[in-house]
């Protein structure tokens, strides 16, 4: 028997995850990915075909990695570990893959087997 590995359609993250991801989001993101997710000229965009054209055919565990390595700019990897799970459950949630019952993982090893994927 062959265990598939998790995939975005599997709900691997919470709805009140995405909701606390929302606010730090808010708090720490916005200003320069702005609050609809959108980017500008100096940052990518977070959501839709430009945030796929970007990670598509990466993992979570690279995005989480870059997400707490390199963000925010100001400030990089000042977040706690949740706090980046949490920030990336909001985006997964913007890009709407389905939320679950267990909170998305708060470590890029934990993540390394999920791809970005729009299927």
């Amino acid at each position: 028997m062959t265990i598939s590995a998790q995939s975005l359609q599997d709900g691997i993250y919470t709805a009140i995850q995405a909701e606390r991801g929302a606010e730090e989001y808010a708090a720490r993101c916005a200003s320069c990915h702005s609050s609809d997710l959108r980017g500008n000229s100096n940052s990518p965009s977070l959501i839709g075909l430009s945030f796929m054209f970007i990670w598509e055919g990466k993992t979570l565990g690279e995005l989480f990695h870059k997400m707490s390595t390199e963000m925010p700019t100001e400030s990089p990897g000042s977040l706690s570990m949740q706090s980046y799970a949490s920030i990336l459950a909001f985006i997964l949630r913007s890009n709407d893959f389905p939320a679950g019952d267990t909170d998305l993982a708060a470590s890029a090893d934990a993540l390394a087997s999920i791809p970005i994927s729009s299927n």
